[in-house]
C-alpha cells in the first residue's frame, strides 16, 4: 500500500527548498569594498598621482570573481554620493587604474570568506581645476551576481602644483 504525504508535509517541505535556495542566492552578493583603515581621502598633483589601498571582502562560501569599475564625478565631494547611474563619468581630468599584486587589472578573484587587497590609483590625467575635492565611486560587482555590487567612495583633493 502506498503511503500519501499529507499537505502539512509537502508544504513545509516547499518551504524549507524556498528558504533554502533563496539564503543561498543572498550569499552570493554578501560582499563588502572599502579603503584600507577608512583613509578615503588623499591628495594629488599633476604629476604626482595619489593611491589607495582597497580591502574587497567575500563574506560567501562560494569563490567570487568582481570586476572593479570607476565613477569619476564632476560635482565637488560635498555634493557628491553615491550614484545609481554612470552619466558623471570622466569629464573631470582623473584617471583611475587598478592594479593588483603590481598589474593592471580590472577584475579580482576572491575566495569565500577572504579579504583581497588592491590599489586603486587616482592620475590627474588633463587641465583641471586647483584646490578641489573630486570624488570616484569604485564598485566591485561579482559576475554571480550583478545586482550585489559593494562601493567605497574616494575622495581626492587637486592641489595646485605651484603652491609647493
Amino acid at each position: 500500500m502506498q503511503k500519501k504525504y499529507s499537505i502539512n508535509f509537502l508544504i513545509t517541505v516547499a518551504l524549507v527548498f524556498f528558504i533554502g535556495s533563496f539564503t543561498l542566492q543572498a550569499q552570493k552578493c554578501n560582499s563588502e569594498l572599502g579603503v584600507y583603515k577608512g583613509r578615503n581621502a588623499r591628495s594629488a598633483t599633476l604629476n604626482d598621482a595619489t593611491k589607495f589601498k582597497m580591502e574587497l571582502t567575500n563574506n560567501s562560501s562560494q569563490t567570487q570573481t568582481y570586476e572593479i569599475r570607476s565613477v569619476v564625478f564632476d560635482d565637488p565631494c560635498e555634493e557628491t554620493g553615491f550614484s545609481d547611474s554612470t552619466n558623471s563619468r570622466n569629464a573631470t581630468g582623473l584617471d583611475v587604474s587598478i592594479q593588483i599584486n603590481n598589474s593592471r587589472a580590472s577584475s579580482i578573484t576572491v575566495p569565500p570568506r577572504t579579504t583581497k587587497s588592491f590599489v586603486a590609483e587616482v592620475s590627474i590625467s588633463s587641465a583641471t581645476k586647483f584646490q578641489v575635492w573630486k570624488c570616484v565611486e569604485l564598485k566591485a560587482v561579482s559576475e554571480a551576481c550583478a545586482k550585489g555590487e559593494a562601493r567605497a567612495l574616494l575622495k581626492v583633493f587637486i592641489s595646485d602644483p605651484t603652491n609647493n
